[in-house]
């Protein structure tokens, strides 16, 4: 049987530390007004292990400094009846959790920020896939959340992976940098960054594209233009969802792809794009050229 290999894998050069440095996955980000409170989070955890079975080997709090534990039996136990349940009530305002895999990795996170001391940031739940995961499964999963959870913006598809929070930090968002020049189907990100704008407006376009409230009700003429042009499009009770594409596209420009169901869908919802961004890092992201590529379907 042939192995389709992953087309974007990069691998440190360090033979004691095999890891990649850049890595193609897919996944799907949502981004919040309020934080997960217990009832909030269950219910996206419970989505999860209904859609994608508990594959979890590791977990942590998203608090800073908080340590990696084991998920076993009983972890799963103690998180579902104590620590769950607590949710907010301490320093913990979120969790990961992560089947622990070098590459191809899948991870499912949560975290919200205080609405008082971190007003400007909107909270998240976020999910990564490998690269070759059913997208069927993902636009199933996304639709089943709008369903379910108030949002205010999100995207799913490809993104590069680097390797933030670790020795290879610069090197990695040096090689995402030209990479993202290249393959503009492929999502940059740096999520707390993001975060930062996203009571403003919504990132940018991908495989799929979430407009949730205030937008969805502030801006449904470009909202109904947008739906016009895409591939194909899901109204939810707590989001509009917009497909730019029968499956993900890599967008290799080098190539000439044709993207042009990312390039309609980007004009129509400019005006709810956010209008700036702090650079991803690395030595060659810029403010400028981050939003530069953000807006990169459109400018």
């Amino acid at each position: 049987m042939a192995v389709n290999l992953n087309p974007i894998l990069e691998m440190t050069e360090d033979l004691a530390d095999p890891v990649p440095l850049v890595e193609l996955k897919q996944h799907l980000v949502l981004f919040a007004l309020d934080p997960p409170g217990p009832q909030s989070a269950r219910k996206v955890y419970n989505a999860y292990l209904n859609a994608f079975g508990d594959i979890f080997k590791k977990f942590k709090s998203t608090f800073s400094g908080a340590s990696l534990k084991d998920w076993t039996p009983e972890a799963r136990l103690d998180f579902e009846q104590r620590l769950l349940p607590a949710l907010r009530s301490k320093v913990d305002w979120g969790y990961g959790f992560s089947d622990g895999k070098p590459r191809d990795s899948l991870l499912f996170m949560f975290h919200g920020f205080r609405p008082f001391q971190e007003s400007n940031m909107a909270s998240f739940y976020r999910f990564e896939f490998d690269w070759q995961v059913s997208t069927g499964a993902v636009l199933g999963f996304a639709e089943y959340l709008l369903q379910e959870l108030s949002v205010l913006s999100g995207y799913g598809g490809f993104f590069l992976q680097g390797r933030p929070g670790s020795k290879y930090a610069v090197a990695s968002y040096d090689r995402i940098f030209a990479l993202a020049m290249r393959y503009w189907g492929c999502e940059a990100v740096d999520i707390e960054l993001t975060a930062e704008q996203m009571k403003k407006g919504y990132k940018c376009v991908n495989w799929l594209t979430i407009i949730g409230e205030p937008f969805r009700s502030t801006f449904g003429t470009e909202i109904d233009k947008a739906k016009s042009v895409a591939f194909g499009f899901i109204e939810a009770p707590f989001g509009t969802l917009l497909q730019a594409s029968e499956r993900p596209l890599l967008g290799d420009r080098n190539r000439l792809a044709n993207m042009e169901g990312y390039f309609s869908v980007a004009k129509a919802l400019l005006p709810i794009q956010i209008t700036e961004h702090k650079s991803f890092g690395g030595n060659l992201w810029t403010d400028e050229n981050t939003m530069d590529w953000i807006r990169r379907f459109t400018s």
